[in-house]
This record gives structure tokens, sequence and C-alpha cells, in this order.
């Protein structure tokens, strides 16, 4: 069993008075977090996978070193199968130093298109367990909350699996007799193997604790009688849209919601917005309230009955979403926190969940994993800053704390999203990968329009192809050091497929095209009109896919016009995806 791990938002009330005996260490991991650091601003070149397994690989030596300290220091000697790393009892500032290197490390993990391995599930795991501790503190949560992080949980838990070490994978007495070149070697793989068996204390350690979080919530949920759980699902989607209206990004009407009250009206401000979406679930509200009898007990929406199991939690949802009604009726300059404390928190809060709303969006082509880092950071301390669960305060303004503390929730809940949408894919192919999605989704569109009728409309698309494939050598892809990156699998199959369905719509083209010489042509409007919209598309398409120079050299160009040309379509079908993301809180 591992030792108890520090909450989250509890470390910085930890002393953080650093023993003699591991200020070399507290050194060190300085240095590595500067180093770290740099290395995630520089956007002038990639990360190098090799150069980020070596820093691991150093820093968890430190770790080893850092945990047989603990061990000695221990009165009753502690068991070897365990960890003292993030002990609640021995936290100081060594801890929360090697937390931000680990987070770090975890990150650039991602970066190079290692999402799968051990390492690169820390910062996952510090993400649930904030989530958790915050959907914890807000005692408002069903198993629709936390369905996706226990499926979370469970792939991570099988990734530790994979990545555990085997007891017999090293073996000292393996090394008489050998010649000293053979001697080193093995002892630097002894040492890997070392250091693997304190990678896998460590994210069992985290892993065993978010486990341990997740199961307590989950044994105090209250039970709901399944015919009241339209009426609960509906009260949640009330609540949740009572709360995004109180904490909106600083662009709260999206374009076409612009667009659309434009058209309509030009004297419609973003205040009357608010108004007629309060307006509609006040209505919601007043519905569902309709549903109760003589005693006060809500009655199902579909048997017209009242069930006991679950009157509880049905009633705490109405009286929360009457409040943030009434809260947000009687706003003071469209400023639902008056406190002057919490109002500057507020703000910080409205414009990290704004940049991270941004980034769901624009995410394939300006995300890069470690960026995510600085708003963890913000979040963190923001997070610092309560005392006993609240924030500091010059009223008791309950309705503040609360609205905050779900600003933090989806702050967390988007960066937990965002890094679950990262690809196993290195930073060093990503230009190529978001071409060939371009590409396979342009494809598609014609595919589902009704293919072309002539041959010539999908030379733009063969010279894209090919031009990629051009890039393969052997039938790999290389980064500009000559190393193989991460996501051969994925693109290679994204290639395939692409050339697959080029091959489908030419031999339909040819198809159509001897059925025609056959027989008299059949102008029928819907037809005519489904080849019109087919010749747009590679209309606009044209151009842009043959302006590409098709040699090697010119790949550091050509992404950066084929995603702007090409990432129109992409883009619209990105936010789509994103806005059900967004929908669904955690």
């Amino acid at each position: 069993m591992s030792a108890q791990l520090t909450p989250l938002a509890s470390r910085n009330n930890h002393p953080q008075i650093v023993p003699n005996e591991e200020e070399d260490i507290l050194n060190f991991l300085l240095e590595v977090r500067a180093e770290l650091a740099k290395l995630k601003q520089n956007r002038t070149q990639f990360l190098n996978a090799k150069q980020v397994q070596i820093t691991y690989q150093s820093v968890l030596t430190k770790v080893r070193e850092l945990d047989e300290i603990r061990k000695n220091s221990l009165t009753t000697p502690a068991k070897t199968a365990t960890t003292l790393i993030h002990d609640s009892q021995l936290h100081n500032r060594v801890d929360s130093v090697l937390d931000d290197v680990f987070q770090l490390l975890s990150l650039c993990f991602l970066t190079v298109g290692m999402k799968n391995s051990a390492p690169a599930t820390y910062s996952s795991l510090s993400t649930v367990q904030c989530l958790l501790e915050h959907l914890n503190e807000s005692r408002m949560f069903t198993m629709h909350d936390l369905r996706p992080i226990k499926e979370r949980l469970d792939e991570i838990q099988e990734i530790v699996e994979k990545s555990s070490y085997r007891n017999d994978e090293f073996n000292d007495s393996a090394l008489v007799g050998l010649s000293k070149q053979e001697h080193e070697l093995i002892e630097i793989e002894n040492e890997r193997t070392r250091n693997r068996i304190e990678e896998d204390l460590l994210v069992r350690a985290k892993l065993q604790f978010c486990i341990e979080q997740f199961n307590q919530m989950e044994s105090r949920l209250e039970k709901i009688n399944p015919n009241l759980s339209s009426i609960v699902d509906k009260l949640y989607h009330i609540r949740r849209g009572l709360l995004s209206l109180a904490s909106p990004t600083n662009d709260t009407l999206s374009k076409s919601d612009n667009n659309h009250i434009a058209s309509t009206n030009h004297n419609v401000s973003d205040k009357s917005h608010k108004e007629l979406v309060l307006l509609k679930m006040k209505k919601q509200l007043v519905e569902i309230e309709s549903q109760r009898d003589e005693n006060g007990y809500y009655k199902s929406l579909e048997t017209n009955k009242v069930e006991m199991e679950g009157q509880g939690i049905v009633n705490k949802l109405v009286d929360d979403c009457n409040d943030l009604i009434n809260d947000l009726s009687h706003t003071q300059n469209g400023n639902i926190i008056t406190d002057p404390y919490l109002q500057q928190i507020y703000k910080n809060l409205i414009d990290i969940k704004t940049n991270l709303a941004n980034l769901m969006v624009t995410r394939r082509w300006t995300l890069r994993e470690t960026d995510l880092f600085s708003y963890q950071k913000k979040l963190a301390e923001i997070d610092s800053l309560r005392v006993n669960g609240k924030f500091k305060s010059a009223t008791s303004d309950a309705k503040g704390q609360s609205i905050i503390l779900y600003l933090l929730r989806r702050c967390y809940a988007i960066i937990y999203k965002l890094l679950e949408s990262s690809e196993p894919i290195s930073e060093s192919l990503q230009s190529i990968h978001t071409q060939l999605s371009t590409v396979r989704r342009c494809l598609m569109t014609l595919k589902r329009l009704g293919g072309v009728t002539d041959i010539k409309e999908l030379y733009p698309y063969q010279m894209k192809l090919a031009s990629l494939d051009e890039l393969r050598i052997d039938g790999k892809f290389y980064d500009a050091n000559g190393d193989i990156p991460e996501g051969q699998g994925i693109l290679n199959a994204m290639l395939a497929e692409c050339f697959d369905m080029v091959h489908e719509l030419k031999c339909d083209a040819e198809a159509y095209s001897s059925s025609e010489n056959a027989t008299p042509i059949n102008t029928d409007k819907e037809d005519s009109s489904l080849n019109l919209k087919s010749l747009n598309i590679n209309d606009k398409l044209d151009g842009s896919l043959n302006s590409d120079d098709e040699g090697k050299n010119g790949l550091s160009n050509r992404p950066q016009q084929f995603a702007r040309d090409l990432g129109v379509h992409s883009m619209n079908s990105d936010e789509e995806e994103d806005n059900d993301l967004n929908d669904e809180d955690m």
C-alpha cells in the first residue's frame, strides 16, 4: 500500500522547509525545471524525444535517492514496495518542485507523441485529481459526471500495467565475467530498470489515490429512482446553463450568434441575449416545479407517480437553480460577483477559461501540450488562495464562492479534454497529420456528395498525397534530425486510406463516364445540383493544392499554407465537435 498522498488543494499549506540532506536534490530539480521551461518556450525547434527520455531518467535517479533518504530517516523502516514522494507527512518544497518537473516532463512526453507511456499519464492524473476534489467539494455530482473520469482511470491503469517492470528484468550476478564495455551497458540497463520500479511506484500511488477518491465519491452518491432520472437530468442541464451564463468567456457570443443577431436586430445587446436565455431557463424550471404533488414531492415525468428515492437531490437542484436565477436577475452593472476580493479572481478565471476555450477550437494548429503547464500553474495558484475551501472575501458572498469554484472546475475540465484529445503523434509530424486529416475530410465529403464526374477533379488530391508520400523513406517519416518520431502507424494508415478513397472515386468516375457514353445523358436536377456542389468544393481547393511546392525541402512552408487554404471545412467540423465537448461538464 502506498503512502498517503497530499491533496493538491492543500499542498501550499504544508511547511516548505527543506532538510539539509535534500538540498542537493532540490537544487538539481530547480535546474531541471528551468531547463524544461526554456525548452517549452522555444518554438524554433521541435522537442527531441531522446533528450526528453535522458532528462526523465536523470530525474528518476534523483527521485530514488530522495526516496531512500526519506526511508532511512524514519524510525520505523518503510516497506520497499512503497514510495514516500508526495507523502502528506513529509511534504516540503522539494515535493512541490518535483511535481512541477513531473508535470512538465509528462507534457513533454505528450508533445513527442508518447501518449501511451506511463510518464505521460502523470499530468492527466493530476488533472483528474483536481476534478475529483472540486466535484467532491461541490457535493453536486451524479454518475453522469463520474463515468468519464472512471473510464479514463481505467485507461491509465491499463497503460501502467503494460509499462510495469518485471521482477526478473535485471540481475546483478549476470555482470560476472563480462568485459568492461558489456559491464557498463548492462549496468545502464539495470539503472533504467530500477528507475522504472520507482516510476511504477510513483504513478501507481497517484493512480491509487485517484481511484480511492473516486470510490469514496461513488459510495456517497444518493440513489435516484430511474423514473426520476429525466427530471434530474433536466435540472442538471438547467444548472449548468445558469452557471455558464454566470461565467461566460470574454467573447460570450459565438460568431454564428453575432451574425444571426446582426441580421435580425442590430440593437440586440449581449444583455438582452442573457435575459432571453435566462427567461427560457426560468420557464423550464417552472415546468419542472409544476410536477409537485399536494405534499411537495416530485412526480415522475413518465409515470406521473411519486418516487421517494431521489427527492432530496431534486429539491437541492431546484433550490440551487432558483438561487442562481435570482442572482442573475439582480446583477449590478452586469457583474454577478460584487465582492471586491472575489472580482479579481473571477476576472482572472474568465481570462483563463477564454484562452482554454479558444485552444479547444484551434488545438490542431496552435496547441503544444507543454503550453498547458502555464495554465495549470495559474489555476494551482488561484486554488491555493482558498482557506478551508473558501476564498478570502469582504462579505459572506456564497454565490460568488460557488461561481468561482465552478469556473475553476470548468478550467480543469477543459485542460482534461485537451490532454485527452492529444494524438499519439510527435509534434514534428503534426503538420503532415494536419494535411492528411484535411485531405481525408475533403475526400469523405466528395464521397458523401456523390463522387466526381471527371477524373481530373481528383488531380489536386492525388498531387498532394503524392507529395506527402514522397516524404517517406523506406515507408517511414523522419524528422529534421534523422530520427523516426512517434505516430508512424497512424500517418501510414491515414495515407493508405486516402489513396484507397481516391482509387474508389476514380473507379466510380470511370464507370460514370462509360455509362454516360453508352446511354443518353439524363439531366436530373438533383444530380446536377449534387455535381455542382462537388465542383464548387474542388474549385476552391484546386488552386491551393496545386500551388504547393512538391519537393521535400518545402515542408516547412507547405503545412501552414495547406492548413490555411484547406482548413475552412475542417475548422467547422472541429467547432461542432468542440461545442459538444464544452456542453458536457465534469
